[in-house]
């Protein structure tokens, strides 16, 4: 990939408009600004970083996070990712023996030990205890008759991203382990020095010549208009999709099954 500068882009973006360096800090705030907003949807800054868990199973979220991409933990030699579960309880609860947080799935007892948050051994208030078994139902030849209702599939191991604490809480047995987050990050440590694809130079000139405009607040605008022509031509460079990606999709799509 080649790269370039945010200095390389001002500075041609001057010589190309016909104008002195004294606009050199005008065209910076508007390409870092450009930039910035790229950075949301389609030059996607995405980091990939390795956290510890605390005690209470939440994560502190990295300072430019905005949004993440996965989280997982390594397993079998891979990494496995994790789905996202918003049934988990956006509140930190306060142990009132230990005077410390604990997980919010694990029930809490005060000096006389009575439950403070609602919540039983094995987390079962809603379950009824584990008194129900499943079997399969075979024949006198140990062939499977079917029958077999009820069971659900996937995993109720996950993780709840709560940004109003600048924390991911993970599902209970995650303490005191590490998991490994990608995120895209909000461009916000942007300087004349920030290393760009060089096939988002046209786009942020658009956007230069945009805000320079005396239409810099209307978004019908000529300038505005070949702005986001140019940002569509950006995002359909920068996709990896190919035509045997899109074949290969659509072969997993087909599994083996029995017919009648």
């Amino acid at each position: 990939m080649k790269l370039t500068t945010l200095d390389t882009i001002v500075r041609r973006g001057l010589l190309e408009a016909g104008l002195p360096i004294h606009y050199y800090f005008e065209y910076l705030i508007h390409g870092a600004t450009c930039l910035r907003e790229l950075s949301f949807d389609t030059l996607k800054i995405v980091n990939t970083v390795q956290l510890p868990v605390n005690d209470y199973g939440a994560v502190d979220l990295p300072d430019d996070f905005v949004d993440d991409v996965s989280v997982g933990y390594f397993g079998g030699g891979a990494l496995q990712k994790l789905p996202h579960i918003d049934s988990i309880s956006p509140l930190r609860l306060h142990n009132p023996t230990t005077g410390q947080f604990t997980h919010p799935s694990l029930p809490v007892y005060n000096q006389n030990g009575t439950g403070v948050n609602n919540v039983t051994d094995g987390n079962n208030l809603f379950l009824g205890g584990l008194g129900i078994f499943w079997f399969w139902n075979i024949n006198d030849f140990g062939e499977p008759t079917g029958r077999f209702f009820g069971a659900t599939g996937g995993t109720s191991i996950g993780y709840k991203i709560i940004k109003e604490r600048r924390q991911i809480q993970m599902s209970y047995g995650f303490e005191r382990k590490s998991i490994v987050l990608q995120y895209i990050s909000d461009g916000q440590s942007i300087d004349n020095a920030t290393q760009i694809d060089s096939q988002a130079i046209q786009c942020i000139r658009a956007w230069q010549e945009w805000k320079k405009s005396p239409n810099a607040n209307n978004d019908y605008s000529a300038e505005a208009i070949s702005f986001y022509n140019r940002k569509k031509n950006l995002r359909s460079r920068l996709s990896g999709l190919t035509l045997v990606d899109v074949k290969n999709t659509l072969r997993n799509g087909y599994t083996a099954a029995v017919k009648n």
